[in-house]
Parts: C-alpha cells; structure tokens; sequence
C-alpha cells in the first residue's frame, strides 16, 4: 500500500504549471478567453453579478445563464484537462487544432466527472436533510460528511487522467483501491488546495475591489480580465495535481 506524499505532490505539481508554463498558456488560455468572453457577455446584458455585488447575508440566485456557463465551463475544463494530462502524462505536444478538442476522450472525462459528482452528492444531500430535520440547529455537524465527501471524491478523480490517456482498466472502483488507506493525505492534499485556492481568490479580490472603488463598470471590467490568469492557473494546478497522484497510485512513478 502506497502513502502519498502529500507536500511532495503538491510541490510536484506547482513545479509542473512553472516549468512548462508556455505548454499551459497555450493549452488553456484560448478557453480561459471564450470563458471570460462569455461572463462579459453576462455582465453587459443579462445582468451578471459578481460576488461583492451581493449585500451580506443577501442570498445568491441562481439564474439560467449561470446553469449555462456552468455546463460550459465543465467542457471547456474537461477539454484542458484531456490536453493537459496527455502533455504530463504522455509527453504529447497537443496540435493547435486540437486546442479546442470535444471528441470522445472529452465527452468521456466530462461523463465521468459527473457520475462521480452524482456518487459523492446523492448520500450528502441525504445525510444533510436527515439531520436537519432531526435538529436544524445541528447545521455545524455538516462539517463531518462534507469532509468524508470531499476525501472520497478526490479519490475517485484520480480515474480522471485515465480516461484522458485512453486507459479503460483505471475506472472509478480501481481509483478507490489504488488510493486505499491514504484518506488522511488526501484530506492534507485538500487542505493544501484550498489554500492555494484561497490565495489566489484573495489576491484577485484585492485587485477587483480595487477598480471597484473607481467605479462599478472598472470592478466588472477587472473581474473579467483577471479572471483569465487566475482561472488558468487554478485549472493547471488541480489538473496537475490529478496528473501527480494518478502517475503516483497508477502507474507507480515517483515524484
């Protein structure tokens, strides 16, 4: 049984977006604009908010268009990753008309995303409604669900690169026993990721609010436009990391 080192991992894949950052720009950044595009799209005419816009306390809707860009944004990622994963995994140089690839692989990896989202969130929804009809007050024992949630459906994203390398033997089931006893790291490794995460939105909070203080229109112009490099790294991160962890518990290489 193999222990993943989790500090090594997460150094692994930050090195990966630094050393190969021209590969990441040109896989990914032609996707972060068409997704930018979209959300100045959103802004101008359909009433888009950003995060700050909300009053505190005031409750988020959620709107078509934001089901949309959802949906869009899963594709758009999904064909990253495949791309992605390959030049990691495979050392394949992806061709620039395959920059916006939607075959099989990328309809596959999206699938699978979705079932595992499906498995993780199907019993959370229930557990949550359970002991919140139980004693709603018991909100704050959510916590411990989410978290096992969380360990599982990591574990299981490790099948992703997978289906990008056109592997069909590494399913879900042979992510989750190849990943066996390793659920402390991998809630270390979800620590870790959100802090990056939470980094990354902080600073591109700063810089919004910044150009919010000039006017609304500059805090959805600065929203848009930072958007791109700060989504793009945060994707190549996660994607990096999957490609680590999957060339860790499957293919048995070390970092």
């Amino acid at each position: 049984m193999q222990k993943l080192p989790v500090l090594i991992a997460v150094k692994h894949a930050l090195k990966a977006i630094v050393s190969f950052r021209d590969n990441g720009v040109r896989i990914g950044l032609l996707w972060m604009l068409v997704l930018a595009a979209l959300k100045a799209l959103d802004f101008a005419f359909l009433g888009g908010a950003i995060l700050s816009d909300n009053a505190p306390g005031q409750d988020m809707e959620i709107r078509q268009a934001d089901v949309v860009f959802a949906v869009l944004s899963t594709i758009a990622v999904s064909s990253i990753a495949v791309n992605w994963h390959r030049f990691i995994l495979r050392d394949e140089i992806t061709p620039p008309q395959k920059i916006f690839r939607l075959d099989a692989l990328v309809w596959r990896y999206v699938g699978r995303f979705l079932l595992i989202m499906l498995i993780v969130l199907a019993p959370l929804v229930g557990i949550s409604i359970t002991i919140v009809n139980i004693d709603p007050a018991a909100k704050s024992l959510l916590i411990v669900p989410v978290a096992i949630a969380a360990v599982y459906m990591m574990r299981m994203w490790i099948s992703l690169p997978a289906i990008a390398v056109d592997r069909r033997d590494f399913n879900i089931m042979a992510a989750l026993n190849a990943t066996a006893g390793n659920n402390l790291q991998f809630a270390g490794v979800l620590v870790l990721n959100f802090l990056i995460f939470f980094l990354t939105v902080f600073v591109f909070g700063v810089f919004v609010k910044a150009a919010g203080n000039i006017g609304p229109v500059y805090m959805k112009i600065a929203a848009v436009v930072l958007s791109v490099p700060a989504n793009l790294f945060l994707t190549l991160f996660s994607l990096s990391l999957l490609s680590s962890m999957y060339g860790f518990f499957a293919e048995q290489r070390k970092f």
